[in-house]
């Protein structure tokens, strides 16, 4: 930032200053420091009237001792950067130098005090305007930020009901689980159950007298059933008892 805009507040302070004055004292409002546009009437400052016609605060001016002691400070104008004579401004000042700031200019019949009036005026004029001009353009960024916000707040709203959804549906997914791992455990456990009663029922009919294979018969009694049953298989011839005949 540079110098001439470092007091920002100098619109509002200058408004609440001509609120406060008399209209008797309102004419003291265009006396400011031609270099940072600080207001004689805030009365914060000292002020200096150069032989150059610049007015400037103590702040941005610099004074230097003359050739002797008893010679005035030579001040640097802030604003043309001369080396000039100066006077301070207030109701001391001689009669030549006041009426430079005199309230009714175009009654002293002086050009020289009235341009010497218009011309800070046109100066503070501008000076205002440019704040004026800032202040609009700081009112547009303003507006477009908190047209900005109200876009990312709407966006964020519609997050957060995106990011509740998420969650039920995790949620959900989260009990689809559970509910899968114990139909996988209680099925697993059936057929644990089940197996474990089939080999149960294989045991049990092992041991039950009703199911055993029976015992095969000894070698020699079976050699004797072998016999018998070949015997049963010879083919014999039929006798009839009462067919006697000779050949």
């Amino acid at each position: 930032m540079s110098r001439h805009s470092h007091s920002p507040k100098v619109c509002a302070e200058g408004a609440v200053v001509a609120s406060s004055l008399p209209e008797t004292e309102l004419h003291k409002l265009w006396i400011h420091c031609n270099l940072c546009f600080e207001l004689f009437a805030l009365k914060r400052h000292v002020f200096f009237l150069l032989a150059c016609q610049h007015v400037s605060c103590e702040k941005c001016v610099k004074s230097c001792l003359g050739r002797t002691p008893s010679d005035a400070l030579i001040y640097t104008c802030p604003v043309c950067h001369k080396s000039v004579r100066g006077r301070q401004v207030n109701n001391v000042m001689p009669n030549n130098l006041k009426r430079m700031f005199h309230p009714e200019p175009w009654n002293l019949a002086l050009d020289h005090i009235e341009k010497f009036q218009q011309t800070n005026q046109k100066h503070f004029d501008k000076y205002k305007e440019k704040k004026e001009k800032e202040l609009d353009k700081l009112d547009k960024d303003i507006q477009l930020a908190k047209s900005v916000c109200q876009q990312h707040f709407r966006e964020q709203q519609m997050l957060r009901v995106e990011r509740r959804k998420l969650a039920m549906r995790v949620r959900q997914i989260k009990l689809q689980m559970v509910k899968k791992k114990e139909a996988e455990r209680f099925y697993i456990s059936q057929r644990r159950r089940s197996k474990e009663d089939r080999q149960g029922s294989t045991l049990g009919s092992r041991a039950s007298p009703s199911f055993r294979k029976p015992m095969p018969p000894p070698q020699s009694m079976q050699a004797t059933i072998d016999a018998a049953n070949r015997r049963q298989q010879i083919t014999s011839f039929l006798q009839d008892s009462n067919n006697s005949f000779d050949l």
